[in-house]
């Protein structure tokens, strides 16, 4: 950390960092503010329904104006963009009789990475209206550790006995560092490795998702597979298309949290990373340089450039995977399969928050309590919305009925089957932080600059990785770091 002290020298004021996509189908680009009211029931598509981004319906007086928050008895719920928000007013009103005009849908039109200095800016003003507020897995605890911003679940109704259906690490995440429930999520993003059966087929020999399984089941097979897709293409398939997914899996594998006793800490899964990270880098393994999210990244999968993407279970759709197949009637669309990979993990997901502002404290909690603790409701929208969803009981509703049959881009493969394996092995107890968006970010940052050659070695990366953070989080303790 030869300098860590001139860098902390240098610091006037706290720098924060932005955090890393990883929205549930989220845009990355920022396309303006849009506040609108609900869309009536029967207004949204199906192409909503799978996560697309429709145009937005007409804007209200009172939603453009944000809304009074002791004048409006509406429910006015904060997102980034209306992917999420769009489909679960559509089944919450078929099923409850509610309509749209109760609702208010504050949608900042933006990436999630952008959504809280939206939110800062909204709630800055006492009179601007918020009962729910979505928030985001790596910087959930900015607002979930925040009296003056979100309020304890059971202020609205909410008891431990509510939770025991749900994923255990989903529950983690909604908590406060001192262990106050403040959030819920409706998803449960277990992630897995998507890869081109045709390819499979074509470099390895394997024909079925079990047999290319046992080839990537752990990180010393999948790196020996990447190997003999690299010799069979002659140099031309990667294994896989970044490094920032492969990334997504060891972060989520992290045993140690980022920051204990105001002490930064790097868990082994890290250290394991930055080997691992190179060698992929170096033999060709990813596509080297290729960043997530631009057009090139969804291109590589209707080439041959790419074996597979790792993907969570909000990424199946135009997210990541339709996309990256070209869409509905694509060049590789319903050629992918999807295996559970070299070992469990989540990946991004979102949790509803209630406002400490919030004026209607039982319809929030009933909207709450649809996607997530009333298991009925949330099994009619894991089928309706294809998407995983945190409640035990309502995935195993929906994989006994068997009217969920996957998405297409799968070409007849279930992909709940293989999440539900998944989903059950991911562990998140005491590794969440407040500090996580900007550290797993500078993290990845420098083991990136260190696979270009920017970095000497290990240990210069590791500097480098630690003189970033105090940049952004000079309160933390950097003595003794290891």
């Amino acid at each position: 950390m030869k300098n860590l002290k001139k860098t902390l020298a240098m610091i006037s004021s706290v720098v924060m960092a932005g955090s890393v996509f990883a929205a549930c189908g989220g845009s990355t680009e920022s396309t303006g503010d849009t506040t609108t009211a609900a869309p009536a029931a029967d207004a949204t598509t199906a192409a909503a329904a799978e996560g697309e981004t429709e145009a937005a319906p007409a804007e209200t007086e009172a939603a453009a104006e944000g809304g009074d928050a002791a004048a409006t008895d509406k429910l006015t719920v904060l997102c980034w963009n209306t992917d999420d928000i769009d489909p679960m007013l559509k089944l919450f009103c078929e099923k409850t009789g509610h309509t749209a005009d109760e609702f208010n849908v504050k949608s900042f039109g933006c990436g999630g990475g952008e959504a809280a200095e939206n939110y800062d800016a909204y709630l800055a003003d006492a009179n601007n209206d918020a009962d729910i507020m979505f928030v985001e897995a790596d910087w959930a605890l900015k607002y979930i550790n925040d009296d003056n911003a979100t309020q304890a679940l059971s202020n609205i109704g909410f008891s431990d006995a509510d939770y025991a259906d749900l994923y255990g690490y989903t529950i983690e995440i909604g908590k406060s560092t001192s262990g106050v429930q403040k959030g819920l999520s409706w998803q449960a993003a277990a992630g897995g490795f998507c890869y081109r059966e045709d390819l499979a087929d074509k470099y390895l020999g394997v024909k079925t998702p079990d047999e290319f399984q046992a080839l990537v089941s752990d990180w010393d097979k999948f790196m020996e597979t990447a190997g003999k897709v690299k010799e069979a293409s002659g140099g031309t398939t990667a294994m896989t298309s970044t490094l920032a997914g492969v990334w997504q899996v060891f972060s989520a594998a992290r045993t140690n949290p980022w920051v204990a006793d105001n002490k930064l800490q790097l868990d082994d899964e890290c250290k394991k990373y930055i080997d691992l990270a190179k060698t992929m880098y170096d033999n060709g393994y990813v596509i080297k340089d290729l960043a997530q999210w631009n057009n090139d990244w969804y291109a590589a999968g209707q080439t041959d450039s790419t074996m597979g993407y790792f993907v969570s279970t909000w990424g199946f759709g135009d997210a990541i995977l339709s996309q990256a197949a070209g869409g509905e009637g694509g060049t590789t669309y319903g050629k992918w399969k999807v295996v559970v990979g070299p070992q469990p993990f989540y990946w991004g997901g979102t949790w509803a928050t209630v406002a400490t502002r919030c004026n209607n404290p039982e319809l929030a909690k009933e909207f709450i309590s649809f996607f997530t603790t009333n298991a009925e409701t949330a099994q009619a929208y894991s089928e309706s919305k294809g998407e995983y969803v945190s409640n035990q009981k309502a995935m195993e509703g929906v994989l006994a009925n068997g009217s969920y049959t996957g998405v297409g881009v799968l070409g007849g493969q279930n992909q709940f089957e293989t999440l539900n394996v998944v989903a059950a092995d991911i562990n998140m107890a005491g590794g969440i932080t407040p500090y996580d968006s900007v550290i797993k970010q500078a993290f990845n940052d420098a083991v990136t600059q260190y696979c270009q050659g920017n970095y000497a070695d290990v240990d210069s990366t590791i500097d480098a990785f630690v003189d970033n953070v105090a940049a952004s989080l000079p309160d933390l303790d950097y003595s003794n770091f290891e």
